[in-house]
């Protein structure tokens, strides 16, 4: 099975027409142990129950190429995986994120060039192919791009280990073959991958300094890291750990390599700091963080600190009420019952009665001497200021 980038299948349809030749060879060779040709007679099989001619169920079962449809880019989970609070649980997130991967992502590639970039109507093609993989491999060769400087791994591989937990109930394994650098390469699982690179890049500190020098386009790449791990998580949450999460806070809220990372987001772009900790705190919220309660006060403290001064809101209506729980009406009356108690203490410190008694204790020789003596210090004053040049400037 490939599953092509809307970018591969407009700038390569050579290399897509190699391969699906190929895969139309492997499906015909008959060989004691093929299971291209198993799988292909399977649903062949399965077609032509349904009604369709042999030629078109055949062609069916020996396409193995698929993409978003002609002129479309991309799986929508770019922006699916962000959604959170347009779950009910972690269930309806997958369920919801699966069908509309499988949705945009049918479109068929197979022996037939002329029905290049049709989805079936009696079946989704795509969803019957993948059913029973046991593994997805994504290929890097760029030192450049990984895992999480794009949205297009966990799109693409993240769908697949996504569209197999819901079609079997269980993700397949996922595996990076890492072909950077000389040599042959090598297969490597995704978890062990994705944790590399965030030990060699987003948690090191010299890192972490040179987008610092960047500014501002700085701040959206440390964004666009969380908004990418995110969609990992929500994809493929096996090769995601709780203690990589914990790694962020420590670095991009509490500062661990003491960098000044606040004052350089409120310097630069403080909404990227708060969209970094909202994406932190969701990831507590849904369970995948296990935060303690002294770091979640902190995150919540910074992001409210941020939103109060930088004007910052969140369309995400279920971290909102994830914020707000300890910032809510009890904390409110709280304040007002002390900021009351304060005020009552002020006034009776003033009260007019202590005057009162000052006053009374001068006699009408003390009060007329006292007169007499503001009255001289008046003069004093009037003639200093009047012997006095001006300042010209």
């Amino acid at each position: 099975m490939l599953s092509a980038t809307g970018l591969y299948r407009d700038q390569f349809p050579n290399v897509i027409r190699l391969l699906a030749k190929a895969v139309k060879l492997a499906a015909e060779a008959e060989e004691a142990d093929n299971p291209v040709r198993t799988n292909a007679q399977r649903i062949t099989t399965q077609l032509l129950a349904r009604g369709l001619s042999e030629v078109d169920a055949r062609d069916a079962g020996q396409t193995r190429i698929f993409a978003s449809a002609s002129g479309q880019y991309g799986t929508g989970l770019d922006n699916a995986a962000l959604a959170t609070d347009s779950w009910q649980d972690q269930s309806d997130g997958d369920r919801k994120m699966a069908e509309m991967y499988l949705d945009r992502s049918q479109h068929a590639y197979g022996p037939d060039e002329s029905k290049w970039g049709r989805a079936m109507e009696q079946v989704n093609l795509y969803a019957e192919h993948l059913k029973g993989t046991q593994g997805a491999v994504l290929a890097r060769s760029s030192n450049l791009y990984g895992m999480l400087t794009t949205d297009d791994p966990f799109q693409y591989l993240g769908g697949i280990s996504q569209a197999v937990r819901y079609l079997d109930g269980k993700a397949p394994e996922l595996y990076i073959s890492n072909l950077r650098g000389g040599g042959s390469g090598k297969v490597e699982g995704a978890a062990r991958f994705l944790a590399s690179e965030l030990t060699t890049r987003n948690f090191h500190p010299g890192y972490i300094k040179n987008l610092m020098d960047e500014g501002y386009s700085g701040t959206l790449e440390i964004v666009d890291s969380l908004n990418n791990f995110t969609g990992w998580q929500n994809t493929a949450r096996e090769i995601v750990r709780s203690d990589q999460w914990q790694s962020f806070a420590d670095i991009y809220v509490k500062d661990k390599y003491l960098l000044g990372l606040d004052q350089w987001f409120e310097q630069h772009n403080p909404h990227a700091q708060a969209q970094a900790i909202e994406r932190i705190l969701e990831a507590a919220r849904q369970g995948y963080w296990e935060a303690s309660e002294a770091d979640l006060k902190i995150l919540k403290d910074r992001y409210q600190d941020l939103a109060q001064r930088y004007d910052v809101h969140s369309d995400n209506q279920a971290f909102t009420q994830y914020l707000n729980n300890g910032f809510g009406e009890q904390p409110q009356a709280q304040t007002e019952a002390t900021a009351s108690e304060m005020q009552s203490q002020t006034v009776e410190g003033m009260r007019l009665t202590k005057i009162e008694q000052l006053h009374s204790e001068l006699s009408p020789q003390e009060l007329a001497w006292l007169l007499i003596l503001l009255a001289i210090t008046g003069g004093i004053w009037r003639g200093l200021r009047s012997s006095t040049p001006l300042s010209h400037s």
